[in-house]
């Protein structure tokens, strides 16, 4: 296999560049509720101030990301969801504009980052969707508090999964779950971040994970996704691959696809 040094090179730097974006969010953060909003309590309170930071970062961050999924099969996964479809983080709405609205019937956007939410609310609004589209504030291990927004077993036809595996706390409890939502025959639509199978690549993302999770809410990107996915339940079909324009040496590399669930 050709060893792609440029590429490479790229590849590994970019992992440094959203660190660096992650400390800038932290230094406004902190700015921004010591000086500003006087509110210096809220930097005691690790819940507030995490919710604070990574809307920052995010929000500085999701266009590029936007951007760069055009390149790939997001779009048109995002586009194939139908029916009622459980969007699990949504973020600020970057897959919003890639909906097929003739097909979806109801939206339900797990978003437990509440600063997050007037860019969504914004972005729900200018694509069209707030007829159909609610926001849920809760985590999707919050069993409870999805069950006040009806999401419960078997009420899905697709579940949208796009680059949140990687910080959820428990994501074998969590992937069985999400399995259990779908109803037989659903789709769980999946897009997401995993370790490399490249040794070179497998170290470069030991070294970042070092302190990778610490600044950014406990991501990871070194977790077998595509295998807690498989293993999640009774699936007909499985159609999970890498990117065609992604090769191993990535350094956040993706697995990309559905998974039917057995009817």
């Amino acid at each position: 296999m050709a060893l792609y040094l440029k590429e490479r090179t790229l590849s590994y730097i970019e992992p440094f560049i959203f660190l660096l974006v992650a400390l800038y969010s932290t230094i406004i953060t902190i700015f921004d509720l010591f000086l500003l909003k006087r509110r210096p309590q809220d930097l005691l309170n690790y819940s507030k101030f995490a919710d604070a930071m990574f809307s920052r970062f995010w929000l500085i961050l999701a266009p590029t990301l936007a951007q760069k999924e055009l390149e790939g099969p997001l779009p048109s996964l995002v586009a194939s969801a139908h029916g009622t479809v459980l969007e699990i983080g949504p973020g600020s709405g970057n897959q919003l504009s890639r909906y097929d609205r003739s097909k979806i019937t109801k939206i339900y956007g797990t978003e437990p980052t509440l600063g997050l939410h007037p860019a969504l609310r914004e972005n729900i609004k200018k694509n069209g969707l707030s007829d159909i589209y609610t926001i849920v504030p809760y985590s999707v291990e919050d069993v409870q508090g999805l069950k006040e927004y009806g999401v419960d077993q078997e009420a899905f036809d697709c579940v949208l999964s796009v680059q949140v595996f990687c910080s959820i706390p428990n994501p074998r409890a969590t992937a069985s779950a999400l399995w259990r939502l779908l109803k037989p025959g659903g789709e769980m639509i999946v897009y997401e971040h995993v370790r490399s199978t490249d040794g070179i690549s497998r170290r470069v993302q030991d070294l970042y994970q070092i302190v990778w999770p610490y600044v950014l809410q406990g991501c990871c990107l070194d977790r077998d996704t595509a295998k807690t996915f498989r293993e999640a339940g009774a699936w007909s079909r499985i159609e999970l691959q890498e990117p065609t324009k992604e090769d191993a040496w990535q350094a956040v590399p993706h697995i990309a696809g559905k998974l039917i669930k057995t009817s």
